[in-house]
């Protein structure tokens, strides 16, 4: 583990996020995404300051081991927890973690629909059924509404306790793209099948962070935030200017420098002997791909105290080198890579085209995780 590199975690800007969430969608419950260690902030302090602190009820997994952590590590926490895409439904083992521990899993195929309807233990189970209305990934395809009402009064249901679908496209225009524009048909044909079949639909969602930031699926009881909770739009680049969010990155990604030099034009960098692109002044970082410091940052730009300074030659497992045309650095000197005003880290997702989903994960238990509450 690094001593001097670190990911600072603002909970305080969390919920800030959450207000300005709440600004955009100020009449929907909120089913909080926290899958992949929550977007690799760290699942168990995200979901306790979230419950506790800003009463958010309700949270999305993609396993039943997420889920279950969630369960053994914040025993006192009176949320519901679902599990959206490994459900594992008919082992043993998860049957009984689903009914043991309150955990709701987001029925997607037909083969676990029908498991849970003949399984008497899940009799009086919250049902949880996801509905494919285009994305062709997970879901029960619309077409089949009609098949699902029928099995769903065959085994004495009259109730859904949470429909849901998800948009393939919501980082494109939710009013024009034609995607977006057919999965919002589909799925309000399927709630008309259902309710016009005498099936009650208690709580509904299909609006990801791409969604809410235009403010589209706000018809639906809930929203289903995620990347955006934690600072970043989910929008294309050409397309944020469409985004009603103002949210601020919750983490800031800071190191050391470890080695300062001059160098000339053309002298060659480290792996590879790559050719300084000017002459100016080297800053290695104790960042490097065994950090998530990723290669592919190789010719990204990063804003320090003030000058510009770009990622050259190839990232190493533990350090990179940064080189400057202007300014001064001296070993120990902190090195923020991205702070909470998102504007490195924007530019190091656009320059290096990684999403910032991928940014956020990649970073390794080397580099620790320090919770603020300003």
């Amino acid at each position: 583990m690094r001593i001097r590199s670190q990911m600072e975690i603002d909970l305080s800007l969390l919920a800030y996020n959450y207000s300005c969430l709440k600004e955009i969608a100020p009449n929907n419950e909120v089913l909080f995404m926290v899958k992949a260690d929550a977007y690799g902030h760290g699942m168990v302090p995200i979901v306790k300051f979230a419950h506790f602190e800003l009463g958010i009820m309700e949270f999305g997994c993609a396993s039943v081991g997420e889920a279950l952590k969630l369960r053994e590590e914040i025993p006192d926490g009176d949320f519901e927890i679902y599990v959206f895409s490994d459900v594992q439904l008919v082992l043993k083992q998860a049957k009984e973690i689903y009914l043991n521990y309150r955990i709701i899993p987001v029925i997607s195929n037909e083969s676990d629909l029908d498991y849970f309807l003949e399984d008497e233990d899940f009799k009086n189970f919250p049902l949880t059924i996801k509905f494919n209305t285009g994305m062709n990934r997970l879901g029960i395809h619309y077409s089949h509404a009609e098949e699902v009402v029928k099995k769903l009064k065959q085994h004495g249901r009259r109730e859904i306790y949470h429909l849901l679908s998800h948009f393939s496209s919501a980082s494109l225009p939710m009013e024009t793209n034609k995607r977006n524009v057919e999965q919002r048909t589909n799925f309000k044909k399927i709630k008309e099948v259902l309710i016009n079949s005498g099936i009650s639909i208690l709580k509904s969602s299909m609006a990801n962070s791409g969604t809410i930031e235009q403010g589209y699926g706000l018809e639906e009881t809930h929203i289903r935030p995620g990347l955006m909770m934690y600072g970043p739009t989910s929008m294309l680049p050409q397309y944020r200017h469409l985004s009603k969010w103002k949210g601020k990155l919750i983490s800031a990604l800071e190191t050391v420098v470890i080695n300062t030099f001059d160098i000339e034009k053309g002298a060659p960098i480290g792996y590879g002997a790559s050719p300084c692109p000017g002459k100016g002044k080297i800053a290695i970082i104790a960042l490097g791909y065994g950090d998530g410091f990723s290669t592919r940052y190789q010719n990204v730009d990063i804003l320090h105290d003030g000058n510009v300074g770009k990622v050259v030659g190839r990232v190493n497992m533990d350090m990179a080198q940064i080189f400057f045309e202007k300014g001064e650095f001296n070993i120990g000197d902190r090195f923020v890579v991205w702070d909470h005003s998102s504007e490195n880290f924007s530019r190091i997702c656009d320059q290096s085209k990684t999403i910032p989903y991928e940014v956020f994960i990649h970073l390794t238990p080397r580099v620790p995780k320090v919770y603020l509450k300003r």
